[in-house]
């Protein structure tokens, strides 16, 4: 009897050590100001998302590079603790793993990022194992490790494997894995750069009609925007009680639409997750700190109040 795949959801791409702090007023040019909070968890954009598979319950695995250094074993320890699988995860002797250093303004929840790119290079599609990345029911890439990515792309299209598309910025190689993969989620800024429209819906439209395919755009505290055979579905953002820092959120974003996905959900039931697992990460410093239970997240979206959406 096939007992189905290994894993909900399988992620590739970036991998991050993040550094983290508050500050009761950012501090412009020449000033000082003392960090109310300090802490240090893994960071990244696929990596973030899967560890929200991972803490909603699912069965999440993680291909990327990193380095031996102590950012990498600090990543190593955190998905172990997270129940993540790295067994395609690479470990490059010698070099250094990417970085970052981020500020939380308290209350308003905005931060800075300062970060530094690791030296271990890029997957390559020879690095790649179709049956093994193939196994899952949902796969979620970024554009860290752009050409492994086209791969698996390409091959989740092959044998129908859902695939959720986190980018940040547009540039001139995004196109084929936009028109690969089946949800693009992008920030609305990346819509309205790539089409040069000035309002966000009107770019996700455009957008949405020259992929011929489903388009969600991310749009914080108004919420998200799905793009779906000529139809605009609007799902306002979960209110919290108080916003410490939004660092990550549309990553838990993503990684929450691919379990969602993984589990069988809706469109409409998929976008109410998604926005509450991401709400409720921002009510506490880091992109990880405040990822929510499966039954915190299900209960806070049959209780909780939303922004208008606009």
């Amino acid at each position: 009897m096939n007992a189905g795949p290994s894993f909900d959801v399988i992620a590739i791409g970036g991998v991050c050590w993040d550094i983290l702090g508050t500050v009761e007023r950012y501090p412009g040019l020449d000033e000082k100001t003392e960090l109310s909070t300090l802490l240090q968890q893994g960071g990244g954009l696929a990596a973030t998302a899967i560890v929200a598979v991972a803490r909603l319950g699912g069965r999440g695995a993680l291909w990327g590079k990193i380095a031996d250094d102590e950012f990498g074993r600090k990543n190593l320890e955190e998905f172990a603790r997270e129940g993540v699988d790295t067994t395609h995860l690479q470990v490059v002797p010698g070099g250094t793993s990417q970085f970052a250093f981020c500020v939380a303004e308290e209350g308003s929840g905005h931060r800075t990022i300062f970060w530094k790119s690791a030296t271990v290079g890029r997957l390559q599609p020879s690095d790649l194992d179709r049956d093994a990345i193939l196994d899952c029911r949902a796969l979620m890439v970024d554009g860290n490790h752009f050409e492994a990515a086209l791969q698996v792309a390409r091959w989740a299209h092959e044998a129908g494997v859902p695939t959720v598309l986190d980018m940040e910025n547009p540039n001139e190689k995004n196109g084929e894995l936009l028109r690969l993969c089946d949800w693009p989620i992008l920030p609305e800024d990346f819509a309205v750069k790539l089409t040069g429209l000035p309002h966000a819906l009107e770019a996700g439209e455009q957008l949405h009609r020259q992929l011929g395919k489903p388009l969600i755009l991310t749009r914080g505290l108004r919420g998200s925007a799905a793009f779906v055979e000529g139809a605009v579905h609007l799902q306002p953002a979960y209110r919290i009680e108080r916003s410490v820092d939004t660092t990550g959120a549309g990553d838990v974003f993503h990684g929450a639409f691919a379990y969602g996905l993984a589990l069988g959900y809706d469109l409409t039931e998929n976008l109410r997750f998604a926005s509450a697992v991401a709400a409720l990460k921002c009510r506490a410093l880091g992109g990880r700190t405040g990822i929510p239970s499966f039954a915190e997240a299900r209960e806070f979206m049959e209780q909780g109040q939303c922004h208008p959406t606009s």
